[in-house]
C-alpha cells in the first residue's frame, strides 16, 4: 500500500532520486535511493538481529574472498599519487575497474553454485550444514567478499560446519574465488548480527550512519539472505518490517491505538479500504465506521 506524504499528493516521482514511484508514494523503495537507503539499512539490521537472535546456540562465521592480483590486477593509475608502495585496499588502492566489474557481476551466481556444490557434498556424509545467513561485503579494493553463517549448536551441526568449510576451501578456486577461511570463528548470534550489519550501517539507536556499500552499484541485488527457517519462526522479514512502519504511520495519522491501526493497515493492504488522502479522514466517526462501533455524538 503506497502512502502519500503529509504535504500532499505525490507527483509520481521520488522526492530524493527522481525515479518513478508506484501509486501515491513520495519516496521509492530502492536500496540505492538516498531517501530510502537509511530505512533499508535499518530494516536489514533489525532483520539480522531478530532472526539470528532466535537461534539458540553459537554461530560459525566463514569468509570467502575474491582472488589475488594474479587474477584481479591493481589499477596503478588510481593510486599513482602514493608513489612507490605495496598495493593494498586499506591504502586506497583499487582493482582494475574493468576486471572488478566483470568479477562482481558474476560473483552472486558463482557463489550460489559454489554453495550448492559444497552443501551437496556435505550431505553425502549424512549431515546437513545449517546456513543461517549469507552476507555480501564490498572490500576496500572494490571487489566482493562473502560471509556464510552456519549453525554450530549440536554435534551434527558442528560436524557439518567443519565439512562445509573444508569443501569450500577445496572448491573455491574452481568457481573463481580466492582465499577461504578454514578456521571456524564461533560467536554468539547477536555478536554475529552486529558484526555483519556493520558492513552497511554503523552506530546505535538513532545515530545510524550508512556505509558506502549500501548504495554501491557493484553490490548484488541480494546483499543479505536469512534462512527461511528463522524467518518462519520469527515472522521478521523485510515485508513485515515495511508493514509495521505502515501501522505506525496510520496510528500517528489517525491518533488511534496500534491494534486498531494494524487492523486498518490489514484492510488497506487487502484492498477493502481506501486510505488515499481524498477518502481517509482520521476522525472518530470514520474509525467507528471502519470497526462497526457506535459513532460518537
Amino acid at each position: 500500500m503506497a502512502i502519500c506524504g503529509r504535504s500532499g499528493e505525490s507527483t509520481g516521482r521520488c522526492t530524493h532520486c527522481g525515479r518513478h514511484t508506484y501509486g501515491r508514494a513520495a519516496v521509492c523503495r530502492r536500496r540505492r535511493c538516498p531517501g530510502y537507503a537509511p530505512i533499508w539499512a535499518g530494516d536489514q539490521r533489525r532483520k539480522l538481529f531478530e532472526n539470528l537472535g532466535a537461534y539458540d546456540g553459537e554461530c560459525a562465521v566463514l569468509a570467502v574472498t575474491a582472488p589475488g592480483s594474479d587474477q584481479l590486477p591493481w589499477d596503478a593509475q588510481h593510486c599513482r599519487a602514493l608513489g612507490d608502495h605495496v598495493h593494498s585496499g586499506l591504502a586506497g588502492c583499487r582493482v582494475d575497474r574493468h576486471a572488478a566489474r566483470e568479477w562482481n557481476e558474476t560473483a552472486s551466481d558463482r557463489w550460489r553454485r559454489l554453495h550448492r556444490r559444497a552443501y551437496q557434498s556435505v550431505c553425502r556424509h549424512g549431515v546437513r550444514p545449517r546456513l543461517l545467513a549469507r552476507v555480501f561485503e564490498q572490500q576496500h579494493r572494490g571487489v566482493l567478499h562473502v560471509h556464510p553463517v552456519l549453525g554450530f549448536r549440536t554435534p551434527a551441526e558442528r560436524h557439518a560446519a567443519h565439512l562445509y568449510s573444508q569443501y569450500l576451501f577445496g572448491l573455491a578456486a574452481s568457481y573463481g574465488f580466492g582465499f577461504t577461511e578454514r578456521k571456524l570463528q564461533t560467536r554468539a548470534p547477536k555478536r554475529v548480527a552486529a558484526y555483519l550489519s556493520s558492513y552497511f550501517v554503523t552506530g546505535k539507536k538513532g545515530k545510524l550512519s550508512l556505509q558506502e556499500s549500501v548504495m554501491c552499484a557493484r553490490m548484488p541485488r541480494s546483499i543479505i539472505h536469512v534462512s527461511t527457517e528463522l524467518t518462519r519462526l520469527t515472522g521478521v522479514t523485510m515485508r513485515e518490517l515495511r508493514f509495521r512502519r505502515f501501522v505506525w504511520f496510520i496510528a500517528d495519522r489517525a491518533n488511534c491505538p496500534l491494534h486498531e491501526a494494524r487492523e486498518i493497515a490489514m484492510r488497506a493492504t487487502a484492498g477493502t479500504l481506501d486510505l488515499s488522502v481524498d477518502v481517509f479522514s482520521p476522525s472518530p466517526r470514520r474509525l467507528a465506521a471502519i470497526f462497526g462501533r457506535t459513532p460518537p455524538p
